[in-house]
């Protein structure tokens, strides 16, 4: 069906079944709403308030999720995606949907754990922190901020160098000129620091002290008031409460793994409650009547309308959009087309005069990503790869797309590959020459089977590496062709825009000049090329060139403007049209790189003289090489596969520009709600 055109849809219902209402289009998923135009007594509904509401719950809940499967990972495996979603149906929703307190309940004790084992992780730091820097000072029997008695004076501190009591008492004498009576104990000490702990008389405290700073003594930072051995131990005893207590919490979340479905299932119900009021924020109410309008594609629009006044009381209206509306795109396209739908709205979807350009794309695109990977075991893996995640799993969505995008781009690689006999690179030959001693294994092969079936080596039409001028010229022919179709989707497209004058001028003297110097092109690289057919071709460009230049400055006013554009628009016809085709070497040089990179390694393998150590090697190599070469030049061969859609077959006839439909719909990750 290609692009579906749409409908606009006005829909009048009582106010008070309009949540239901909204409810019922929110799981056809058929419409896209668009703010009502206000009129006296209309106005919309104002949702921010609970939008944002919404916010916050939906942030515990992705919250718990995280912190859930962080303390107790998911073993779904890697294979879950393909499997689908659940489905729940909409009754099933609804009844679920009453516990949806409780679960956040649960969501919020998890986010709680989690907050109570990251504060105390921070303390333990903390005090881990505090304990060792305490720890040294264990062997002082009081506390740090012990002052002295009646009559004496304590000083504890730090010392920046290594002292012992002596020579701390020797370094002290010439500063307190053998002064006033002290007694000196170190504490610990190191080659970077000392702990002292001084006793004096009070009336020698003030100049022992400034002769103490003088060696740089500074006191403890964090002084205690108990002897150290108090304070260390409180903070090991605090400690051990602090890590039961962080044992105890990832317990707690640990137990509550057996919630995760109902986490996951509020996760989507908070998700489709947002995307409820966000699009009542569009619709317009007054004192009994609410307004909804939007677009409906027109193949839907009859079953909605139909639908909606069989279950609600409401009024519906189908009209046609106005010519200046934004009105949305989308598709309808049978599964060989559709997935390649991602790749044109990665560019930007049709506009609203565009033709859908996937049906015309798909057969290109696969062929042309054939060429460019051109080997038929990297293909075989991924048809296989795809058929299994096809047929086995339930893929879904735009990864539904993407896994048939890389099943018949597989199955054209295989196609490829097989007629230019590259399995693997050459392994198989590889194989027969090492191991078995068959040095032709194409020839061996069709006296096997009493006919030629393989030209060169293993492949049945030609190998590119030995004949790489060959694909040069099918590559621009392919390119050529491309073109083409580019050129004729253009011609249909103003045709039916009712363009019928720019659909000949524009298009008919570009494909004559173009078509008309393809056989003298041909002959420049080294194609036999019938001279009647070349002299033929030179009178069609001829001609064609003439029209470019007489058709290409037609909206000029003047002859002189007609002629200047004219001649301008034959220099950008012919020199676009050979930079376009010149892009297709790009054909060659992806193919030649993926076979040449393929037979590299095989041949690496076979290094060692040794059989055995060989055969072992060339597994490993092989595995290994073709994991590597495969991943790099898909990844190249995709990339240059787009570009020749984007760059030149697009710029042929198609514009973009246009806005992909997003209907209303039950925005889910972990569930599928479907109608009862």
């Amino acid at each position: 069906m290609a692009k579906v055109g749409m409908k606009q849809i006005e829909i009048a219902t009582m106010l008070d079944e309009s949540r239901d209402l909204f409810d019922f289009l929110q799981m056809k998923s058929v419409i896209e709403l668009h703010e009502t135009e206000q009129t006296d007594g209309i106005s919309a509904f104002s949702t921010s308030g609970v939008v944002s509401q919404i916010d916050r719950f939906s942030d515990t809940a992705k919250t718990a999720l995280k912190i859930l499967n962080r303390y107790s990972p998911d073993k779904k495996g890697l294979l879950a995606p393909l499997k689908g979603l659940p489905e729940l149906t909409f009754s099933e929703y609804e009844k679920k949907s009453d516990d949806a307190d409780k679960i956040l309940s649960v969501c919020h004790e998890i986010c709680d754990c989690e907050k109570e084992i990251t504060e105390a992780k921070a303390e333990i730091a903390r005090n881990s922190a505090a304990k060792e820097a305490v720890e040294p000072w264990l062997p002082l029997d009081v506390p740090m901020k012990y002052q002295g008695t009646e009559t004496t004076a304590a000083i504890i501190g730090l010392l920046p160098a290594d002292y012992t009591a002596e020579t701390l008492e020797t370094a002290l004498v010439p500063l307190t000129e053998g002064e006033g009576e002290y007694q000196c104990e170190v504490i610990f000490h190191s080659k970077e620091r000392s702990g002292v702990f001084i006793l004096c008389r009070k009336e020698c405290y003030d100049k022992l002290l400034s002769a103490l700073r003088s060696l740089g003594f500074a006191f403890p930072a964090d002084p205690t008031k108990h002897p150290p051995r108090v304070r260390y131990e409180r903070l090991t005893k605090r400690n051990e409460t602090l890590t039961e207590a962080i044992r105890e919490n990832t317990k707690n979340i640990e137990s509550l793994a057996s919630r995760r479905e109902d986490i996951e299932f509020v996760n989507d119900y908070f998700s489709i409650r947002r995307e409820k009021y966000e699009g009542l924020s569009k619709v317009s109410a007054g004192d009994t009547v609410a307004v909804f309008t939007g677009y409906v594609p027109e193949d839907r629009a009859d079953e909605l309308k139909a639908q909606i006044e069989e279950k609600f009381t409401a009024a519906v209206t189908v009209t046609e959009p106005a010519e200046d509306a934004d009105v949305p795109v989308t598709f309808r396209n049978k599964p060989f087309v559709a997935a390649v739908e991602p790749i044109t709205n990665l560019y930007s979807p049709p506009g609203r005069e565009d033709l859908d350009p996937n049906p015309i794309m798909a057969g290109f695109y696969y062929l042309l990503f054939g060429i460019m990977l051109s080997d038929a075991g990297y293909g075989l893996l991924m048809a296989i790869g795809c058929g299994v995640a096809k047929f086995k799993f339930k893929v879904q969505g735009a990864l539904k797309k993407t896994v048939d995008m890389y099943f018949w781009c597989g199955l054209a690689t295989l196609f490829w590959g097989t007629l230019f006999g590259s399995w693997f690179g050459d392994i198989f030959e590889v194989v027969a020459s090492n191991f078995f001693g068959i040095e032709n294994l194409g020839a061996h092969l069709n006296s096997l089977l009493g006919f030629n079936l393989f030209k060169d080596g293993l492949a049945i039409w030609f190998q590119p590496v030995n004949d790489p001028m060959r694909l040069m010229r099918y590559s621009f022919l392919f390119g050529i062709i491309h073109l083409f179709a580019g050129l004729f989707a253009c011609f249909v497209k103003m045709w039916k825009a009712g363009n019928k004058v720019g659909a000949v001028c524009d298009v008919i003297p570009v494909f004559m000049l173009v078509s008309g110097i393809v056989p003298m092109g041909a002959g420049i690289l080294q194609v036999d090329v019938n001279p009647t057919l070349k002299t033929v071709g030179l009178y069609i460009a001829a001609a064609g060139a003439v029209l470019v230049v007489l058709t290409a400055g037609r909206s000029s006013k003047n002859i002189v403007g007609k002629l200047g554009l004219g001649l301008y628009g034959l220099y950008n016809t012919a020199s676009g049209w050979l930079s376009d085709i010149l892009s297709y070497s790009r054909l060659l040089a992806l193919g030649l790189c993926t076979g040449v990179i393929a037979s590299v390694v095989n041949t690496l393998g076979t290094i060692p003289e040794n059989k055995i150590v060989k055969a072992c090697m060339l597994v490993v190599v092989f595995i290994f090489g073709h994991v590597v070469n495969m991943a790099i030049n898909l990844i190249g061969t995709y990339v240059h596969t787009n570009r020749l859609q984007y760059v030149e077959f697009f710029a042929k006839f198609y514009e973009g520009g246009g806005r992909s439909f997003t209907p209303l719909k039950a925005n889910t990750k972990y569930y599928k709600i479907k109608e009862d």
